[in-house]
């Protein structure tokens, strides 16, 4: 069994065996974790990279991009800031204590580890909040 220890931005250690996260948060945190739509729609990004790598401002896009599907608020350059802030301030570190992602400041891209639990939640939250995809 092969297991690689890595770094996250926040300063935790976690194991990795096969590009997956060894470890699965509890219920709690998964619901907390998911209980922002902000940090769901990143999680669908993330997921539906095919290496799990995304730059920050264009994670942004993206969030944006969510966010106008739900009609709450047209795309502007200043959401688009607001968003990225959030991002860099709030929401990827919240993910990286939990083992979700590996967040670089330095180099601002984001790693998500797989994570099958957390993945069958969003899939739920995918489908009731986007019924028609």
């Amino acid at each position: 069994m092969n297991h690689d220890s890595i770094r996250s931005g926040t300063g935790g250690d976690h194991a990795l065996q096969n590009g997956r996260a060894v470890t699965t948060p509890s219920f709690d945190e998964l619901f907390d974790l998911l209980a922002e739509s902000r940090r769901r729609y990143a999680l669908y990004t993330l997921i539906g990279t095919e290496d799990g790598l995304a730059e920050v401002e264009k994670l942004a896009d993206e969030v944006a991009m969510w966010e106008a599907r739900t009609g709450d608020e047209p795309i502007t350059d200043s959401l688009h800031e607001t968003i990225v802030e959030e991002l860099r301030e709030t929401h990827l570190p919240r993910l990286a204590d939990a083992d979700i992602v590996e967040y670089d400041e330095r180099s601002d891209v984001v790693r998500y580890w797989r994570q099958p639990t957390l993945e069958e939640y969003l899939e739920h939250t995918h489908y009731k909040e986007f019924p028609d995809e």
